[in-house]
């Protein structure tokens, strides 16, 4: 699928109305807005100005859907059109009261010179590789998955809410949701080269 615009606003909105059009499908009908700050788009839930996280009902409590996109346009040869491709993604899972994203699926397209890391990764406060400890007695400290940049691949927004739906148990807005999922994911790998979601 390409996203493109006669101006980089336009673009940007039809980008959020294709990706409502899914969440409303699917898990929920909070809807994302888009900020346009040239030659990038922010797109993220928002209310009051203000990003926020949709709130979903999963088999182990509320838990709140954070989605956050940055894209930067570009022009077409003929100069009509805007084409979006995706600087940033955020994905986040976060159960309700908690401080922190249990899960947050991260990919940043150019990092510093320093930055090494695995530009596609996942962190969270989930505990990972238990390491030995040795202070007045032996005991097992584990490494939270903050603390490192665990690599993934691309991580589409569609496999986000497939996880949502399956392993979670968000109840679907919609029975056909299995094949509204499988139908966007690949209009998005037919064209990936053109946006990251």
């Amino acid at each position: 699928m390409v996203i493109k615009g006669r101006s980089l606003g336009d673009a940007g909105h039809r980008f959020c109305d294709y990706l409502n059009h899914l969440l409303a499908r699917t898990v929920t009908q909070t809807r994302l807005t888009c900020v346009s700050t040239p030659p990038r788009i922010q797109v993220t839930f928002r209310r009051g100005g203000r990003p926020i996280e949709a709130q979903l009902n999963t088999v182990f409590g509320k838990c709140g859907l954070y989605i956050g996109q940055i894209c930067e346009s570009t022009i077409a040869p003929s100069g009509r059109h805007h084409h979006l491709s995706t600087v940033s993604y955020k994905y986040t899972l976060t159960p309700k009261g908690a401080d922190e994203p249990l899960c947050r699926w991260e990919y940043i397209r150019n990092t510093s010179e320093e930055s090494r890391w695995c530009r596609h990764h996942i962190q969270g406060t989930i505990d990972f590789l238990p390491r030995r400890v040795y202070s007045e007695g032996i005991f097992i400290e584990s490494i939270p998955l903050n603390h490192l940049h665990l690599p993934t691949g691309y991580v589409t927004i569609e496999e986000i809410l497939r996880f949502c739906i399956v392993d979670l148990e968000v109840k679907p807005l919609s029975k056909d949701w299995h094949n509204i999922l499988e139908e966007s994911y690949r209009k998005f790998w037919e064209t990936h080269h053109l946006y990251v979601i």
